[in-house]
Protein backbone atom coordinates (compact mmCIF):
# COMPACT_ATOMS: atom_id res chain seq x y z
CA UNK A 1 0.00 0.00 0.00
CA UNK A 2 1.31 3.59 -0.78
CA UNK A 3 2.24 5.73 1.76
CA UNK A 4 -0.99 8.09 1.03
CA UNK A 5 -2.80 5.44 1.77
CA UNK A 6 -1.43 4.62 4.96
CA UNK A 7 -1.91 8.49 5.79
CA UNK A 8 -5.54 7.41 5.06
CA UNK A 9 -5.40 10.04 2.75
CA UNK A 10 -8.66 10.70 0.93
CA UNK A 11 -7.57 8.88 -2.40
CA UNK A 12 -7.71 5.29 -0.63
CA UNK A 13 -11.00 3.50 -1.67
CA UNK A 14 -12.70 0.68 1.32
CA UNK A 15 -14.18 -1.91 -0.19
CA UNK A 16 -14.03 -5.72 0.00
CA UNK A 17 -11.86 -5.47 -2.97
CA UNK A 18 -9.19 -3.68 -2.17
CA UNK A 19 -8.69 -3.72 1.51
CA UNK A 20 -5.71 -5.27 0.27
CA UNK A 21 -3.08 -4.36 -2.51
CA UNK A 22 -3.42 -5.96 -5.54
CA UNK A 23 -0.79 -8.59 -6.48
CA UNK A 24 -0.26 -6.94 -9.97
CA UNK A 25 1.84 -4.40 -7.86
CA UNK A 26 4.42 -6.83 -7.20
CA UNK A 27 7.85 -6.44 -9.06
CA UNK A 28 8.81 -9.96 -10.98
CA UNK A 29 6.67 -11.31 -9.01
CA UNK A 30 8.77 -12.53 -6.00
CA UNK A 31 9.31 -9.45 -3.85
CA UNK A 32 10.10 -10.89 -0.16
CA UNK A 33 7.42 -11.98 1.31
CA UNK A 34 5.07 -12.66 -1.03
CA UNK A 35 3.30 -15.99 -2.33
CA UNK A 36 2.01 -15.54 -5.75
CA UNK A 37 3.78 -14.25 -8.68
CA UNK A 38 1.83 -11.37 -10.42
CA UNK A 39 0.21 -13.50 -13.10
CA UNK A 40 -0.84 -16.13 -10.92
CA UNK A 41 -4.83 -15.95 -9.78
CA UNK A 42 -5.56 -19.12 -9.87
CA UNK A 43 -8.59 -18.53 -12.23
CA UNK A 44 -7.28 -22.27 -13.81
CA UNK A 45 -9.25 -23.74 -10.53
CA UNK A 46 -12.86 -22.55 -11.58
CA UNK A 47 -14.16 -20.96 -14.51
CA UNK A 48 -16.92 -18.97 -12.50
CA UNK A 49 -15.53 -18.77 -9.19
CA UNK A 50 -17.88 -16.19 -8.13
CA UNK A 51 -21.14 -19.22 -8.45
CA UNK A 52 -18.42 -21.53 -7.03
CA UNK A 53 -18.10 -19.52 -3.50
CA UNK A 54 -22.36 -19.39 -3.50
CA UNK A 55 -22.70 -23.12 -3.93
CA UNK A 56 -19.67 -23.89 -1.36
CA UNK A 57 -21.29 -21.65 1.11
CA UNK A 58 -25.02 -23.43 0.79
CA UNK A 59 -23.86 -26.79 0.31
CA UNK A 60 -21.61 -26.16 3.68
CA UNK A 61 -25.03 -24.31 4.97
CA UNK A 62 -27.30 -27.51 4.02
CA UNK A 63 -24.73 -29.81 5.67
CA UNK A 64 -24.49 -27.70 8.94
CA UNK A 65 -28.25 -28.05 9.65
CA UNK A 66 -28.81 -31.44 8.80
CA UNK A 67 -26.60 -32.79 11.24
CA UNK A 68 -26.92 -30.51 14.03
CA UNK A 69 -28.68 -32.75 16.06
CA UNK A 70 -26.83 -35.45 15.63
CA UNK A 71 -23.82 -34.54 18.67
CA UNK A 72 -24.44 -35.46 22.19
CA UNK A 73 -23.97 -32.49 25.54
CA UNK A 74 -20.30 -32.07 26.06
CA UNK A 75 -19.06 -32.14 29.70
CA UNK A 76 -19.70 -28.15 30.43
CA UNK A 77 -22.54 -27.26 28.13
CA UNK A 78 -25.09 -27.46 31.36
CA UNK A 79 -22.63 -25.26 33.63
CA UNK A 80 -22.09 -22.82 30.57
CA UNK A 81 -25.91 -22.76 30.72
CA UNK A 82 -26.13 -22.41 34.40
CA UNK A 83 -23.66 -19.30 33.95
CA UNK A 84 -25.55 -17.31 32.02
CA UNK A 85 -28.79 -18.00 34.02
CA UNK A 86 -27.06 -16.03 36.57
CA UNK A 87 -26.09 -13.50 34.63
CA UNK A 88 -29.29 -13.22 33.50
CA UNK A 89 -30.76 -13.25 36.92
CA UNK A 90 -28.48 -10.43 38.20
CA UNK A 91 -29.61 -8.73 34.82
CA UNK A 92 -33.17 -8.75 35.51
CA UNK A 93 -32.59 -7.76 39.36
CA UNK A 94 -31.70 -4.33 37.64
CA UNK A 95 -33.99 -3.89 35.31
CA UNK A 96 -36.73 -6.33 35.39
CA UNK A 97 -36.89 -7.01 39.39
CA UNK A 98 -40.64 -8.35 39.18
CA UNK A 99 -39.58 -11.29 36.32
CA UNK A 100 -38.89 -14.84 38.32
CA UNK A 101 -39.00 -17.58 35.93
CA UNK A 102 -38.98 -20.86 37.84
CA UNK A 103 -35.32 -21.27 36.95
CA UNK A 104 -34.02 -18.34 39.12
CA UNK A 105 -34.91 -19.35 42.09
CA UNK A 106 -32.00 -22.49 42.17
CA UNK A 107 -29.70 -19.73 41.41
CA UNK A 108 -27.55 -17.99 43.14
CA UNK A 109 -26.89 -14.01 43.52
CA UNK A 110 -23.95 -13.40 40.53
CA UNK A 111 -21.50 -12.11 43.69
CA UNK A 112 -21.42 -15.48 45.62
CA UNK A 113 -21.13 -17.63 41.99
CA UNK A 114 -18.25 -19.34 41.67
CA UNK A 115 -17.89 -19.21 38.11
CA UNK A 116 -18.84 -15.49 37.90
CA UNK A 117 -15.25 -14.44 35.79
CA UNK A 118 -16.44 -16.43 32.69
CA UNK A 119 -17.13 -14.49 29.54
CA UNK A 120 -20.68 -14.99 28.40
CA UNK A 121 -20.90 -13.26 25.54
CA UNK A 122 -22.93 -16.57 23.40
CA UNK A 123 -24.04 -18.28 26.86
CA UNK A 124 -26.27 -15.49 27.64
CA UNK A 125 -28.23 -14.89 24.22
CA UNK A 126 -28.54 -18.80 24.53
CA UNK A 127 -30.09 -18.49 28.17
CA UNK A 128 -32.50 -15.45 27.25
CA UNK A 129 -33.67 -17.49 23.77
CA UNK A 130 -34.16 -20.05 25.66
CA UNK A 131 -36.48 -18.27 28.50
CA UNK A 132 -38.58 -16.75 25.44
CA UNK A 133 -39.10 -20.05 23.89
CA UNK A 134 -40.25 -21.97 26.89
CA UNK A 135 -37.00 -24.20 26.96
CA UNK A 136 -34.92 -24.94 30.41
CA UNK A 137 -32.34 -27.38 31.03
CA UNK A 138 -34.08 -30.69 30.70
CA UNK A 139 -34.87 -30.43 27.41
CA UNK A 140 -33.16 -31.11 24.28
CA UNK A 141 -34.77 -28.57 22.41
CA UNK A 142 -32.39 -26.10 24.41
CA UNK A 143 -29.43 -28.06 23.35
CA UNK A 144 -30.59 -28.39 19.88
CA UNK A 145 -30.98 -24.69 19.69
CA UNK A 146 -27.66 -24.24 20.91
CA UNK A 147 -25.41 -26.28 18.67
CA UNK A 148 -27.69 -24.81 15.63
CA UNK A 149 -26.49 -21.29 17.00
CA UNK A 150 -23.24 -22.46 17.40
CA UNK A 151 -22.90 -23.81 13.85
CA UNK A 152 -23.95 -20.82 12.58
CA UNK A 153 -21.33 -18.62 14.53
CA UNK A 154 -18.65 -20.89 13.05
CA UNK A 155 -20.48 -20.80 9.47
CA UNK A 156 -20.15 -16.88 9.91
CA UNK A 157 -16.83 -17.21 10.69
CA UNK A 158 -15.92 -19.10 7.51
CA UNK A 159 -17.08 -17.06 5.75
CA UNK A 160 -14.58 -14.20 7.31
CA UNK A 161 -11.71 -16.44 7.01
CA UNK A 162 -12.56 -16.66 3.08
CA UNK A 163 -12.46 -12.53 3.01
CA UNK A 164 -9.26 -12.48 5.04
CA UNK A 165 -7.54 -14.84 2.31
CA UNK A 166 -9.38 -13.72 -0.75
CA UNK A 167 -7.99 -10.46 0.17
CA UNK A 168 -4.55 -11.31 1.07
CA UNK A 169 -4.10 -13.01 -1.88
CA UNK A 170 -6.57 -11.32 -4.21
CA UNK A 171 -8.21 -14.87 -5.44
CA UNK A 172 -11.64 -16.65 -4.53
CA UNK A 173 -9.86 -20.09 -5.23
CA UNK A 174 -7.71 -19.32 -2.67
CA UNK A 175 -10.01 -18.05 -0.08
CA UNK A 176 -12.12 -21.36 -0.75
CA UNK A 177 -9.06 -23.27 -0.18
CA UNK A 178 -8.69 -22.04 2.61
CA UNK A 179 -12.13 -22.40 3.85
CA UNK A 180 -11.96 -25.78 2.78
CA UNK A 181 -8.89 -26.78 5.05
CA UNK A 182 -10.71 -24.95 8.17
CA UNK A 183 -14.06 -27.17 7.69
CA UNK A 184 -12.29 -30.35 6.64
CA UNK A 185 -10.16 -29.89 9.93
CA UNK A 186 -11.96 -32.64 11.82
CA UNK A 187 -11.59 -32.16 15.67
CA UNK A 188 -12.90 -28.12 14.68
CA UNK A 189 -15.63 -29.36 12.29
CA UNK A 190 -16.94 -31.50 15.14
CA UNK A 191 -16.89 -28.66 18.03
CA UNK A 192 -18.51 -26.16 15.74
CA UNK A 193 -21.58 -27.79 16.72
CA UNK A 194 -21.08 -27.69 20.50
CA UNK A 195 -17.72 -26.08 21.31
CA UNK A 196 -16.69 -22.92 23.65
CA UNK A 197 -13.66 -22.86 22.17
CA UNK A 198 -14.97 -22.90 18.55
CA UNK A 199 -17.15 -20.20 19.39
CA UNK A 200 -14.06 -18.45 21.01
CA UNK A 201 -12.22 -19.03 17.42
CA UNK A 202 -15.19 -17.95 15.69
CA UNK A 203 -14.87 -14.43 16.95
CA UNK A 204 -11.30 -14.37 16.54
CA UNK A 205 -11.44 -15.10 13.08
CA UNK A 206 -13.88 -11.88 12.68
CA UNK A 207 -11.40 -10.07 14.97
CA UNK A 208 -9.11 -11.00 12.15
CA UNK A 209 -10.73 -9.30 9.95
CA UNK A 210 -11.39 -5.67 11.36
CA UNK A 211 -7.77 -6.08 12.86
CA UNK A 212 -6.16 -6.27 9.08
CA UNK A 213 -9.34 -3.58 8.19
CA UNK A 214 -8.14 -1.25 10.70
CA UNK A 215 -4.26 -1.13 9.79
CA UNK A 216 -4.75 -0.95 6.40
CA UNK A 217 -6.82 2.02 6.66
CA UNK A 218 -6.88 4.06 9.98
CA UNK A 219 -10.21 5.63 10.20
CA UNK A 220 -13.10 5.96 12.48
CA UNK A 221 -15.70 3.55 11.62
CA UNK A 222 -12.51 0.75 11.23
CA UNK A 223 -11.19 1.78 14.30
CA UNK A 224 -14.76 1.28 16.07
CA UNK A 225 -15.83 -1.82 14.28
CA UNK A 226 -12.29 -3.42 15.13
CA UNK A 227 -13.18 -2.25 18.94
CA UNK A 228 -16.57 -4.27 18.85
CA UNK A 229 -14.93 -7.58 17.45
CA UNK A 230 -12.26 -7.44 20.51
CA UNK A 231 -15.01 -6.31 22.84
CA UNK A 232 -16.67 -9.68 21.89
CA UNK A 233 -13.61 -11.91 21.51
CA UNK A 234 -12.31 -11.15 25.60
CA UNK A 235 -16.29 -11.06 26.95
CA UNK A 236 -16.19 -14.69 25.99
CA UNK A 237 -12.83 -15.24 27.38
CA UNK A 238 -10.46 -12.89 28.74
CA UNK A 239 -7.39 -14.87 26.27
CA UNK A 240 -8.27 -11.92 24.05
CA UNK A 241 -7.08 -9.57 25.48
CA UNK A 242 -3.69 -9.48 24.15
CA UNK A 243 -5.19 -8.32 20.82
CA UNK A 244 -5.12 -4.79 21.88
CA UNK A 245 -1.57 -5.35 22.76
CA UNK A 246 -0.80 -6.33 19.51
CA UNK A 247 -2.60 -3.62 17.71
CA UNK A 248 -0.88 -0.91 19.63
CA UNK A 249 2.87 -3.12 18.73
CA UNK A 250 2.10 -3.04 15.34
CA UNK A 251 0.62 0.36 14.72
CA UNK A 252 3.80 1.57 16.66
CA UNK A 253 6.07 -0.38 14.00
CA UNK A 254 4.07 1.50 11.37
CA UNK A 255 4.54 4.92 12.37
CA UNK A 256 8.37 4.23 13.02
CA UNK A 257 8.63 2.88 9.31
CA UNK A 258 6.67 5.83 7.96
CA UNK A 259 9.97 7.61 9.42
CA UNK A 260 7.60 10.97 10.14
CA UNK A 261 8.57 13.41 12.55
CA UNK A 262 6.54 13.88 16.05
CA UNK A 263 4.66 16.56 14.22
CA UNK A 264 0.83 15.75 14.64
CA UNK A 265 1.53 12.52 16.11
CA UNK A 266 -0.84 13.10 18.10
CA UNK A 267 -3.43 13.24 15.19
CA UNK A 268 -2.16 10.21 13.44
CA UNK A 269 -2.62 8.06 16.83
CA UNK A 270 -5.95 9.17 17.14
CA UNK A 271 -7.55 6.04 15.35
CA UNK A 272 -5.77 3.94 17.85
CA UNK A 273 -6.92 6.06 21.05
CA UNK A 274 -10.48 5.78 19.68
CA UNK A 275 -10.00 1.78 19.24
CA UNK A 276 -8.64 1.46 22.29
CA UNK A 277 -11.48 3.29 24.13
CA UNK A 278 -14.48 2.12 22.16
CA UNK A 279 -12.76 -1.51 22.91
CA UNK A 280 -13.11 -0.58 26.79
CA UNK A 281 -16.63 1.02 26.28
CA UNK A 282 -17.48 -2.38 24.49
CA UNK A 283 -15.94 -4.94 26.92
CA UNK A 284 -17.76 -3.47 29.92
CA UNK A 285 -21.26 -2.92 28.25
CA UNK A 286 -21.20 -6.80 27.18
CA UNK A 287 -19.91 -8.29 30.32
CA UNK A 288 -22.31 -7.81 33.25
CA UNK A 289 -19.70 -9.12 35.80
CA UNK A 290 -17.55 -6.12 35.01
CA UNK A 291 -20.03 -3.16 35.66
CA UNK A 292 -19.77 -3.06 39.19
CA UNK A 293 -16.20 -2.85 39.71
CA UNK A 294 -14.39 -2.98 36.06
CA UNK A 295 -11.27 -2.39 36.77
CA UNK A 296 -11.31 -4.72 40.53
CA UNK A 297 -12.97 -7.25 38.80
CA UNK A 298 -11.37 -7.25 35.45
CA UNK A 299 -7.60 -8.25 36.99
CA UNK A 300 -9.62 -10.43 39.31
CA UNK A 301 -11.14 -12.45 36.07
CA UNK A 302 -7.95 -12.47 34.26
CA UNK A 303 -5.72 -13.90 37.55
CA UNK A 304 -8.90 -17.08 37.93
CA UNK A 305 -8.37 -17.27 34.35
CA UNK A 306 -4.44 -17.58 33.80
CA UNK A 307 -4.18 -19.90 36.70
CA UNK A 308 -7.19 -22.03 36.81
CA UNK A 309 -8.43 -22.99 40.00
CA UNK A 310 -9.93 -26.70 38.77
CA UNK A 311 -7.04 -29.18 38.12
CA UNK A 312 -7.22 -33.06 37.32
CA UNK A 313 -5.18 -35.37 36.04
CA UNK A 314 -4.95 -35.85 31.88
CA UNK A 315 -3.07 -38.44 29.96
CA UNK A 316 -0.78 -36.60 27.62
CA UNK A 317 2.35 -39.82 26.23
CA UNK A 318 1.18 -42.78 28.00
CA UNK A 319 1.40 -40.80 31.42
CA UNK A 320 -1.33 -39.04 33.65
CA UNK A 321 0.25 -35.88 35.15
CA UNK A 322 -1.67 -32.62 36.62
CA UNK A 323 -3.89 -30.08 34.40
CA UNK A 324 -1.27 -27.47 36.33
CA UNK A 325 2.09 -28.63 35.44
CA UNK A 326 1.95 -29.48 31.98
CA UNK A 327 5.08 -29.95 29.89
CA UNK A 328 5.94 -26.94 27.62
CA UNK A 329 5.53 -29.14 24.47
CA UNK A 330 2.04 -30.29 25.46
CA UNK A 331 0.32 -27.85 22.98
CA UNK A 332 2.75 -28.65 20.35
CA UNK A 333 2.81 -31.90 20.24
CA UNK A 334 -1.52 -31.98 20.36
CA UNK A 335 -1.67 -29.67 17.39
CA UNK A 336 0.82 -31.95 15.66
CA UNK A 337 -1.12 -34.96 15.58
CA UNK A 338 -4.43 -33.82 16.07
CA UNK A 339 -3.95 -31.36 12.67
CA UNK A 340 -4.16 -32.82 9.29
CA UNK A 341 -0.47 -33.57 8.45
CA UNK A 342 -0.91 -31.78 5.26
CA UNK A 343 -1.89 -28.31 6.62
CA UNK A 344 0.65 -28.68 9.09
CA UNK A 345 3.44 -29.34 6.34
CA UNK A 346 2.10 -25.81 4.27
CA UNK A 347 2.43 -24.34 7.66
CA UNK A 348 6.32 -24.88 7.73
CA UNK A 349 6.77 -23.78 4.57
CA UNK A 350 4.15 -20.98 5.28
CA UNK A 351 6.83 -20.09 8.60
CA UNK A 352 9.66 -20.44 6.33
CA UNK A 353 8.56 -17.81 3.64
CA UNK A 354 7.17 -14.86 6.25
CA UNK A 355 10.14 -15.70 8.05
CA UNK A 356 12.58 -15.09 5.55
CA UNK A 357 10.78 -11.97 4.32
CA UNK A 358 10.96 -10.61 7.59
CA UNK A 359 15.17 -11.75 7.71
CA UNK A 360 15.08 -10.17 4.46
CA UNK A 361 13.66 -6.66 5.81
CA UNK A 362 15.74 -6.74 8.54
CA UNK A 363 14.74 -3.97 10.92
CA UNK A 364 11.93 -3.28 9.06
CA UNK A 365 10.70 -6.34 9.41
CA UNK A 366 7.86 -6.34 6.44
CA UNK A 367 7.88 -3.69 3.53
CA UNK A 368 4.49 -4.19 2.63
CA UNK A 369 0.68 -4.96 3.18
CA UNK A 370 0.95 -8.51 2.43
CA UNK A 371 4.19 -8.99 4.52
CA UNK A 372 2.94 -7.00 7.30
CA UNK A 373 -0.09 -9.61 7.48
CA UNK A 374 1.92 -12.36 7.40
CA UNK A 375 4.07 -11.09 9.99
CA UNK A 376 0.88 -10.18 11.83
CA UNK A 377 -0.24 -13.84 11.51
CA UNK A 378 3.37 -15.02 12.91
CA UNK A 379 2.44 -12.62 15.92
CA UNK A 380 -1.55 -13.90 16.50
CA UNK A 381 0.35 -17.80 16.15
CA UNK A 382 2.96 -17.44 18.96
CA UNK A 383 2.37 -15.02 21.65
CA UNK A 384 -0.53 -16.88 22.73
CA UNK A 385 0.88 -19.97 22.24
CA UNK A 386 4.41 -18.33 24.33
CA UNK A 387 2.33 -16.85 26.44
CA UNK A 388 0.85 -20.29 28.06
CA UNK A 389 4.49 -22.24 28.30
CA UNK A 390 5.85 -18.87 30.16
CA UNK A 391 2.91 -18.27 32.29
CA UNK A 392 2.49 -22.39 32.92
CA UNK A 393 -1.13 -22.13 32.34
CA UNK A 394 -3.74 -24.84 33.43
CA UNK A 395 -3.96 -27.05 30.59
CA UNK A 396 -5.99 -30.01 29.93
CA UNK A 397 -8.54 -31.68 27.46
CA UNK A 398 -5.97 -31.48 24.36
CA UNK A 399 -5.09 -28.13 23.01
CA UNK A 400 -8.54 -26.71 22.83
CA UNK A 401 -7.70 -23.82 24.99
CA UNK A 402 -5.69 -22.49 22.04
CA UNK A 403 -8.29 -23.26 19.44
CA UNK A 404 -8.07 -20.04 18.09
CA UNK A 405 -4.66 -19.83 17.08
CA UNK A 406 -5.36 -22.16 14.60
CA UNK A 407 -6.86 -19.26 12.62
CA UNK A 408 -3.62 -18.29 12.14
CA UNK A 409 -1.88 -21.47 11.63
CA UNK A 410 -4.28 -21.84 8.35
CA UNK A 411 -3.24 -18.30 7.18
CA UNK A 412 0.28 -19.00 7.44
CA UNK A 413 -0.36 -22.41 6.24
CA UNK A 414 -1.89 -20.83 3.07
CA UNK A 415 1.20 -18.71 2.01
CA UNK A 416 2.55 -22.16 1.72
CA UNK A 417 0.13 -23.75 0.01
CA UNK A 418 -0.30 -20.70 -2.51
CA UNK A 419 4.01 -20.89 -2.88
CA UNK A 420 3.25 -24.45 -3.84
CA UNK A 421 0.82 -23.84 -6.08
CA UNK A 422 2.64 -21.56 -8.10
CA UNK A 423 5.14 -23.39 -8.17
CA UNK A 424 3.70 -26.22 -9.89
CA UNK A 425 1.31 -23.88 -12.13
CA UNK A 426 4.93 -22.35 -13.49
CA UNK A 427 6.44 -25.52 -14.26
CA UNK A 428 7.23 -25.59 -17.96
CA UNK A 429 9.83 -28.80 -18.88
CA UNK A 430 8.24 -32.07 -18.79
CA UNK A 431 10.46 -33.40 -15.66
CA UNK A 432 8.97 -30.16 -13.91
CA UNK A 433 5.61 -31.13 -14.97
CA UNK A 434 5.76 -34.61 -13.65
CA UNK A 435 7.26 -33.46 -10.44
CA UNK A 436 4.41 -30.98 -9.92
CA UNK A 437 1.79 -33.84 -11.33
CA UNK A 438 3.51 -36.25 -8.00
CA UNK A 439 3.42 -33.19 -5.37
CA UNK A 440 -0.30 -32.47 -6.94
CA UNK A 441 -1.24 -36.07 -6.64
CA UNK A 442 0.60 -36.26 -2.83
CA UNK A 443 -1.46 -33.13 -1.68
CA UNK A 444 -4.71 -34.00 -3.20
CA UNK A 445 -4.58 -37.80 -1.41
CA UNK A 446 -3.72 -36.12 2.12
CA UNK A 447 -6.72 -33.49 1.44
CA UNK A 448 -9.05 -36.27 0.50
CA UNK A 449 -8.51 -38.60 2.96
CA UNK A 450 -9.37 -36.08 5.63
CA UNK A 451 -13.19 -35.90 4.76
CA UNK A 452 -13.12 -39.47 4.10
CA UNK A 453 -12.28 -39.95 8.10
CA UNK A 454 -15.06 -37.33 8.85
CA UNK A 455 -17.86 -39.45 7.44
CA UNK A 456 -16.49 -42.78 8.79
CA UNK A 457 -16.47 -41.04 12.35
CA UNK A 458 -19.46 -39.13 12.43
CA UNK A 459 -20.40 -37.93 14.91
CA UNK A 460 -17.17 -38.07 16.74
CA UNK A 461 -14.95 -36.49 14.66
CA UNK A 462 -13.75 -34.91 18.00
CA UNK A 463 -11.40 -38.17 18.84
CA UNK A 464 -9.66 -38.04 15.38
CA UNK A 465 -6.17 -38.20 15.49
CA UNK A 466 -3.46 -37.89 12.67
CA UNK A 467 -1.28 -40.94 11.49
CA UNK A 468 1.69 -39.13 13.92
CA UNK A 469 -0.24 -40.32 16.85
CA UNK A 470 0.86 -43.77 16.38
CA UNK A 471 -1.15 -46.96 17.16
CA UNK A 472 -3.21 -47.85 20.62
CA UNK A 473 -3.81 -44.15 21.16
CA UNK A 474 -6.30 -44.29 23.30
CA UNK A 475 -3.25 -45.79 25.61
CA UNK A 476 -1.45 -42.50 25.26
CA UNK A 477 -3.83 -39.77 24.65
CA UNK A 478 -7.31 -39.03 26.13
CA UNK A 479 -10.39 -39.63 23.34
CA UNK A 480 -13.85 -38.68 23.83
CA UNK A 481 -13.02 -36.74 26.86
CA UNK A 482 -16.45 -34.38 25.93
CA UNK A 483 -18.62 -37.42 27.02
CA UNK A 484 -20.17 -37.13 23.36
CA UNK A 485 -20.56 -40.69 23.10
CA UNK A 486 -22.93 -41.41 26.06
CA UNK A 487 -25.85 -40.39 23.98
CA UNK A 488 -25.55 -43.39 21.83
CA UNK A 489 -24.90 -45.58 24.74
CA UNK A 490 -27.91 -44.57 26.38
CA UNK A 491 -29.90 -44.64 23.32
CA UNK A 492 -29.13 -48.39 22.82
CA UNK A 493 -30.14 -49.44 26.09
CA UNK A 494 -33.49 -48.07 26.03
CA UNK A 495 -33.94 -49.16 22.80
CA UNK A 496 -32.94 -52.95 23.82
CA UNK A 497 -34.05 -53.03 27.76
CA UNK A 498 -37.24 -52.65 28.24
CA UNK A 499 -37.16 -53.64 32.15
CA UNK A 500 -39.50 -51.00 33.64
CA UNK A 501 -36.54 -49.77 35.93
CA UNK A 502 -32.82 -50.10 34.77
CA UNK A 503 -30.08 -49.30 37.15
CA UNK A 504 -27.18 -47.74 35.42
CA UNK A 505 -23.52 -47.35 36.61
CA UNK A 506 -20.93 -45.43 35.09
CA UNK A 507 -17.51 -43.71 34.88
CA UNK A 508 -17.33 -40.86 34.95
CA UNK A 509 -21.49 -40.30 35.78
CA UNK A 510 -21.58 -36.16 34.70
CA UNK A 511 -21.48 -37.10 30.95
CA UNK A 512 -23.85 -40.15 31.20
CA UNK A 513 -26.30 -37.60 33.21
CA UNK A 514 -25.83 -34.56 30.38
CA UNK A 515 -26.96 -37.06 27.71
CA UNK A 516 -30.10 -38.32 29.60
CA UNK A 517 -31.99 -35.22 28.24
CA UNK A 518 -31.94 -36.82 24.39
CA UNK A 519 -34.08 -39.42 25.76
CA UNK A 520 -38.04 -39.90 25.64
CA UNK A 521 -39.50 -38.59 29.20
CA UNK A 522 -40.28 -42.27 29.65
CA UNK A 523 -37.39 -43.65 29.28
CA UNK A 524 -35.38 -41.01 31.64
CA UNK A 525 -37.84 -42.12 34.29
CA UNK A 526 -37.08 -45.86 34.00
CA UNK A 527 -33.22 -45.01 34.21
CA UNK A 528 -31.96 -44.47 37.84
CA UNK A 529 -28.23 -44.52 39.02
CA UNK A 530 -27.26 -47.43 41.29
CA UNK A 531 -24.04 -48.90 42.79
CA UNK A 532 -21.83 -51.82 42.13
CA UNK A 533 -24.36 -54.03 43.37
CA UNK A 534 -27.49 -53.02 41.94
CA UNK A 535 -26.84 -51.96 38.99
CA UNK A 536 -28.17 -53.73 35.13
CA UNK A 537 -25.24 -51.90 33.46
CA UNK A 538 -22.02 -50.25 33.36
CA UNK A 539 -21.01 -47.43 30.94
CA UNK A 540 -17.64 -46.15 30.37
CA UNK A 541 -16.00 -43.89 28.01
CA UNK A 542 -12.76 -44.88 29.43
CA UNK A 543 -11.67 -41.72 30.93
CA UNK A 544 -8.91 -41.72 32.87
CA UNK A 545 -9.16 -45.44 32.62
CA UNK A 546 -7.25 -46.09 29.21
CA UNK A 547 -7.00 -50.02 30.43
CA UNK A 548 -9.58 -52.76 29.31
CA UNK A 549 -12.03 -53.13 31.73
CA UNK A 550 -12.13 -56.90 33.23
CA UNK A 551 -14.99 -57.41 32.73
CA UNK A 552 -17.09 -60.01 30.76
CA UNK A 553 -20.45 -59.22 29.23
CA UNK A 554 -19.51 -56.09 27.00
CA UNK A 555 -23.10 -55.62 24.85
CA UNK A 556 -22.25 -52.40 23.10
CA UNK A 557 -19.44 -50.23 21.95
CA UNK A 558 -18.65 -47.49 19.75
CA UNK A 559 -14.98 -47.79 18.21
CA UNK A 560 -12.88 -45.19 16.18
CA UNK A 561 -9.83 -46.44 14.30
CA UNK A 562 -9.93 -49.93 16.40
CA UNK A 563 -9.44 -47.50 19.43
CA UNK A 564 -13.25 -47.60 21.63
CA UNK A 565 -14.42 -44.59 22.97
CA UNK A 566 -17.31 -46.06 24.80
CA UNK A 567 -18.61 -49.59 26.29
CA UNK A 568 -21.63 -51.02 27.68
CA UNK A 569 -21.10 -53.95 29.86
CA UNK A 570 -24.48 -56.18 31.62
CA UNK A 571 -24.01 -56.46 34.96
CA UNK A 572 -27.23 -58.63 35.11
Amino acid sequence: MSEKCMNNSPPCKDTDDVILPHISELQDGAEAGSALPTNMKFSWLFKKPRIFVLIFFLVYLAIGISIYKDYGISWDEPVHREIAGVTAKYLSSLVMPDFHPPEFSSLPPLAKYGAKEYGIIFDLPMYVADLLLGYNGTMPEAYYLRHLCNFLLFYVSVFFFYLIVRNRFESRALGLIACFFLILSPRIFAESFYGKDIVFLSLFIISIYFFIRYLNRKTLMNSILFALATALVVDQRITGVFIPFLAVFVTGIDEMKAGRTFNNLHKRLFPLFIYLISFSFFMVLFWPYLWENPARNFINAFGVMNRFPISYYVLYLGTFIKSTAVPWHYIPVWILITTPVIYTFFFLIGTFLAIQGMIKNGIKLYSNDRERQDFLFILLFVVPLAAVIVLNSALYDGWRHLYFIYAPFLLIAMTGAARLLGLMEEARSGRERRAALFIAAVIALGIISTPYQMIRYHPFQNVYFNTLAGNNVGQIFELDYWGLSFRKGLEYIVKSDKRPIIGLLANPITPMRNNSVFLEKGDIKRLRHADINQANYFLTNYRWHPQPYQLANEVYSISIDNQKIMSIFKLR
